[in-house]
């Protein structure tokens, strides 16, 4: 067992004192730590004076994320929880050096409670001999019928042995409540730059036209990946793309339905604060498909901030949205476009990819939905990254926009 007793930056470095139970008693030890795995560990500890820190002894790396994760559990007298933070190679490592000490004492626990021993057979008593010869060979054909049996049915039934292989799960669930009916089916397409002409696609038989109440699809888009090298993108001919920042909000399920219902998806730009407040809008985005990024903490001009404020601020809108989505985030928008070359290289030590925009409606100050619709009217939409917000009037002109672009025939993406 490994106990934090202490974590504290130093001059040069980040100290973690942990006490280390073991077969031959207990002993103290210093870690001297990175920055990344300090800062992460600090941001979900919090007040620990009241609590015992037990730190996890089996870290894990996550293929998905590209991370190494580990967990620990705050105790008290009444309660416990436990927390999950991302962690450096070299803390990987010092834990499982730590493991080794550990693992003689967590060896023989474990044999002993998962791994029953057969007892040696005791001699019986005479008077009973007897009977336990004529009952034996009774008792193992029945248990032997009850196993053929057991493995008959589970053989009948694929999805019992596929539910018995237990995974470690790192992050929050997503609530059970929120209807995950349509899965999106996304067609992967190289990302090519403004000046590039798309490649069309084989001919298809024109889509028949939206009705005034079109019935729910499955979205279909192209999935479009940043390549990080820079800052503003733009779609090739024949594309376009929505995009709404600010949220998530009380019109987040409004939206998504509406995209829903014309078989479209959007990118989702959420920030922290929101996303803390509104949880069940995240996990209700994320469940329909909707791809989901960061749009900072605060939504506060970054460029002004320094280095540190940067690298806490990315950090807690990511994490808050990882909670609740269980997958990575990987796409940051900086509020009002605001970005420099600090902000920028922070958001790739963080795996973030920079998402701006080349079409503003300006809803944000629109007085009607009949101007934000105008402005679509009146702009190319081709090749397109449309900025839009949560806005009561962007919803009552979206299905207006959505047709309109529907109709010249444009192909929707998506940004990952």
């Amino acid at each position: 067992m490994i106990e934090l007793l202490s974590l504290e930056p130093k001059q040069d470095s980040y100290q973690m004192e942990v006490g280390l139970t073991h077969s031959g008693g207990f002993t103290r030890k210093v870690l001297l730590i990175d920055e990344y795995t300090y800062l992460q560990v600090n941001s979900i500890l919090g007040s620990y004076q009241e609590h015992r820190v037990r730190l996890s002894i089996y870290p894990k790396w996550d293929p998905f994320r590209r991370k190494y994760f580990s967990s620990l559990t705050k105790m008290n007298r009444t309660c416990s929880e436990t927390l999950y933070f991302a962690c450096s190679e070299d803390f990987v490592s010092q834990i499982l050096e730590l493991k080794q000490q550990t693992m003689p004492s967590d060896e023989a626990n474990t044999v002993q409670a998962v791994v029953p021993v057969p007892e040696p057979e005791q001699p019986q008593p005479k008077r009973r001999a007897s009977a336990f010869r004529v009952t034996r060979p009774i008792v193992m054909r029945c248990i032997l019928f009850s196993l053929l049996f057991v493995l008959f049915f589970l053989r009948m039934d694929d999805t019992l042995l596929n539910s018995a292989e237990a995974h470690e799960d790192f992050t929050s669930p997503v609530d059970s409540s929120v209807p995950v009916p349509y899965v999106p089916e996304v067609h992967t397409a190289s990302f090519q730059s403004a000046q590039a002409e798309a490649v069309p696609e084989k001919e298809q038989e024109p889509a028949p036209v939206q009705s005034a109440e079109p019935e729910v699809q499955n979205p279909t888009v192209e999935e479009m990946e940043l390549d990080g090298s820079r800052y503003e993108y733009s779609l090739p001919k024949g594309y376009v793309a929505l995009s709404f920042d600010d949220g998530p909000s009380k019109y987040t399920k409004e939206i998504v339905d509406i995209l829903m219902a014309y078989g479209i998806a959007a990118n989702f730009l959420f920030i922290g604060q929101n996303a803390q407040q509104h949880p069940e809008a995240v996990q209700y985005a994320n469940a329909h498909g909707m791809p989901v990024g960061s749009h900072s903490w605060d939504h506060s001009d970054m460029t002004k901030n320094s280095s540190g404020e940067n690298h806490n601020n990315l950090l807690r809108s990511v994490q808050v949205l990882e909670q609740n989505m269980g997958r990575p985030v990987t796409v940051f928008r900086p509020p009002y476009g605001a970005i420099n070359g600090s902000l920028a290289a922070e958001a790739v030590k963080q795996n973030l990819k920079v998402l701006l925009w080349n079409r503003d409606p300006e809803d944000w100050k629109a007085q009607t939905s009949e101007q934000i619709i105008q402005y679509f009217y009146h702009t190319d939409p081709s090749g397109g990254i449309y900025l839009l917000h949560e806005k009561a009037i962007t919803v009552k002109a979206l299905p207006a926009i959505i047709e309109y672009l529907k109709k010249k025939q444009l192909k929707f993406a998506i940004f990952k």
